[in-house]
């Protein structure tokens, strides 16, 4: 047993690479009771105990009891495994120690923050008193209770609800920005100033902090006071008008816009604490949706920039080519074809028992007769059938699957591409990894390496109920049992029910 100083201590969870600071104040049954709560809790929470004789604790995040790193009277952790388990635990969340501070709501925030959580660090969402983040009412399913969409972008956070409208939860979250390191936010421009979270506010509070913010048209320029959603910021980028069919402009099947500046808000916040690092001052980055979507387009920007037109549509890549499209087979079902390179084409017409049709795979003229001939080739057999002779070769040939297929294909699931989230009632459900090339790279293991598993982070992880982590964060910034009490009473802010 060892005794934890009163200056407090740091230990690190030898499985995950959870980091810990103990400072001394809480008496020993609410330490007691803390401890009996963690299972599955995130990671990096200060806490606030006693002095006294101690061996272990159990991992907030991933519930680990039993290879905890022994405690050091001078406040470092212990020696021996602890030495080998810290830079491996570097490689698995190497964002671990960082906390970030979600003020977002729907897609593009909630992707930009799982991201963030996806690399180890500890994300907050700051919500509203009344409903939370608009997801956990969208994609609520026929049995269940509890929103997919919410579990899968929302699994590993913490959630604190707090009343922004009024001053006393305006000065819980400033309390929250001082041990912060990022804040992002989806507000419409001038929103967090008169929530009172404005640029003065938030300098006071950190010095130091990376502030990243998500909106339509950014905090600058004629659009920046309109609403707008993903279709509309994708309309003004120009990325619209490059998805047409016959009649006219078409819904593209994935939110590019949203996405891209969730892409860009994370790497925004990764940039910023760089920065903050190298000179201990604050970062501010502007990111907005109509940007984002822009910065999707340059090879669309170079034919503008090359011919002074706007790209045809369709394009080589979009329709144009015979060679880079989509076959329906005999089942019904569709193939990709993409042998751009001669080598890649030539080898597929071989196989097809039809060579002489790689003469014509540049021939614009005899694009729609090599069309026509593919596509019967094609519906003459099963895509399974196809995909069999042509998979294989160096034809670039593949199938068109559904998402539900794609989590369970043979290839997502070998490279750890697939994990697994899990709703409020235990279901647990396979979904993609929030960063997918963490699965390998987190510590550098591979197939072979006979790694058992205990890197990934990424796995099981529920979405938290509507201000679930209200009592332990706010208790980890000072606010007394009696103040939190008083603000519960008051709706400031909102514990789990």
């Amino acid at each position: 047993m060892v005794r934890i100083p009163e200056s407090g201590i740091r230990w690190r969870c030898t499985r995950c690479g959870n980091l810990t600071r103990f400072d001394v104040s809480r008496n020993v049954s609410t330490r007691e009771h803390w401890h009996a709560d963690l299972g599955g809790e995130p990671e990096i929470e200060e806490l606030t105990v006693l002095s006294e004789d101690i061996q272990s604790v159990r991992c907030r995040w991933c519930g680990n009891g039993e290879a905890i790193v022994t405690l050091g009277e001078s406040g470092d952790v212990g020696m021996g495994a602890a030495d080998s388990a810290s830079s491996a635990a570097t490689r698995r969340r190497p964002l671990a120690g960082v906390t970030v501070l979600d003020l977002t709501r729907l897609l593009p925030g909630n992707y930009a923050t799982l991201l963030l959580a996806g690399l180890g660090a500890d994300v907050i969402k700051v919500e509203d008193v009344d409903g939370g983040d608009g997801i956990r009412q969208m994609m609520v399913f026929p049995g269940q209770s509890e929103s997919a969409g919410h579990v899968v972008l929302n699994r590993g956070k913490r959630s604190i609800s707090v009343d922004l409208k009024d001053p006393a939860g305006q000065r819980i979250v400033q309390q929250l920005v001082g041990t912060a390191d990022v804040l992002i936010d989806s507000f419409r421009p001038g929103v967090m100033s008169r929530l009172g979270l404005g640029p003065d506010e938030l300098a006071k509070a950190n010095q130091a902090l990376v502030h990243i913010s998500i909106s339509a048209f950014g905090q600058t320029g004629p659009n920046t006071s309109r609403p707008a959603h993903d279709l509309n910021t994708a309309g003004y980028a120009g990325l619209l008008g490059l998805v047409r069919d016959e009649v006219g402009e078409v819904l593209p099947g994935v939110q590019n816009a949203d996405l891209a500046s969730g892409l860009h808000a994370a790497l925004a916040a990764l940039t910023g604490l760089r920065v903050a690092e190298g000179t201990g001052e604050s970062y501010r980055a502007d990111v907005a949706m109509v940007d984002a979507a822009a910065g999707l387009l340059p090879l669309q920007v170079a034919t503008v920039a090359g011919t002074g037109q706007p790209p045809p549509v369709p394009d080589y890549l979009t329709g144009q080519l015979a060679c880079y499209d989509i076959y329906v087979c005999a089942d019904g079902r569709s193939i990709t074809v993409a042998g751009l390179e001669p080598k890649f084409f030539g080898r597929m017409t071989e196989l097809l028992g039809h060579p002489e049709l790689s003469a014509q795979q540049f021939d614009l003229a005899a694009q729609p007769q090599l069309r026509r001939t593919l596509a019967d080739i094609f519906a003459s057999r099963d895509s399974v059938a196809w995909m069999e002779l042509l998979a294989d070769e160096d034809t670039c040939v593949g199938p068109v699957l559904t998402v539900a297929e794609s989590l369970v294909d043979a290839n997502f699931v070998d490279r750890g591409t697939v994990t697994t989230a899990e709703f409020s009632d235990g279901t647990s459900v396979g979904v993609f990894r929030a960063v997918p090339w963490a699965s390998h790279s987190a510590c550098g293991c591979g197939p072979d390496s006979g790694c058992d598993g205990d890197c990934d982070f990424d796995r099981g992880l529920g979405a938290p109920a509507l201000g679930q982590d209200t009592i332990d964060v706010l208790a980890s910034v000072g606010v007394s049992s009696e103040q939190l009490a008083s603000l519960i009473a008051a709706g400031i802010v909102r514990p789990a029910i």
